[in-house]
């Protein structure tokens, strides 16, 4: 459960206590981390790995959310960890249909190169309860060939991930820069990233002219050396002249949405 429903729920478990029913909704408290932008998730490895690839005029932020006091952003530079407490029996539930995955381009051979990125996180499964869908787009998109502007065939055209949500086992720590600076999760109700350009930088056709910079972290098989392009199927056209500063322009446009390379 998120922190700020767990001193609400304790409340309820004690009273269940005293009355000599124990609760069935008893859990531990979790702190809700949400993945924002032009991110790359992968489940491959023996941890997740998250990683902000290189992408002139972005910029990775974290909004740290308490449990009491002030919201502030930090900056995210460089690599940073989750070290757990937690020990889980069971792997954590991942239900993110609407995301986009490399192996829907590439097959189940394509590997990720996360560890060359910029930025990187890591997390142990062990604290990770779940992973859904955040948020998806209003429209449908599909997915073509750079080269010969086929439509891949392989990919279900459908509403994307804008983003995911992962709950994270509140006794964890959120390392960052080396370890300089320490967010603890038990007093920490929510953790917001994002990693896209300034309101200004806003284009047009961003999403589609961004999903490159995804490339150089994926190694595709030698029968599978295409880049993809994503294609809007659904909605007004995109206009070739962007209104920047406009706030329906900006709500209205295609920012960055993540990817994962491999479930």
């Amino acid at each position: 459960m998120n922190r700020r429903h767990f001193l609400t729920v304790l409340g309820g478990a004690g009273v269940a206590s005293l009355a000599g029913i124990r609760p069935a909704f008893a859990t531990e408290p979790t702190t809700t981390l949400y993945l924002n932008g032009l991110v790359m998730v992968s489940f491959e490895d023996p941890i997740l790995r998250i990683g902000f690839p290189k992408a002139p005029a972005h910029k990775a932020t974290l909004k740290i959310v308490p449990v009491n006091g002030t919201t502030r952003t930090l900056s995210l530079k460089g690599n940073g960890l989750i070290e757990t407490k937690a020990i889980s029996a069971a792997p954590p539930k991942i239900f993110v249909p609407e995301v986009v995955q490399m192996t829907e381009f590439y097959g189940p051979d394509v590997k990720s190169r996360l560890e060359k990125c910029p930025t990187v996180i890591d997390i142990p499964y062990a604290a990770i309860k779940s992973a859904t869908t955040s948020k998806v787009t209003p429209d449908r998109w599909t997915f073509v060939r750079a080269d010969t502007q086929e439509e891949i065939d392989t990919f279900r055209p459908r509403q994307l991930a804008e983003g995911m949500k992962l709950e994270l086992f509140s006794n964890s720590v959120l390392k960052l820069d080396g370890g300089k600076t320490l967010i603890k999760l038990d007093s920490t109700q929510e953790i917001v990233s994002n990693y896209a350009p300034d309101p200004k930088d806003v284009d047009p056709n961003q999403y589609m002219d961004h999903f490159v910079h995804y490339m150089p972290y994926v190694d595709r098989p030698p029968a599978a050396d295409f880049r993809v392009v994503p294609k809007k199927l659904t909605g007004a056209p995109i206009s070739a002249t962007p209104r920047v500063g406009s706030r329906f322009w900006i709500d209205a446009s295609p920012l960055c949405f993540l990817c994962v390379i491999k479930l």
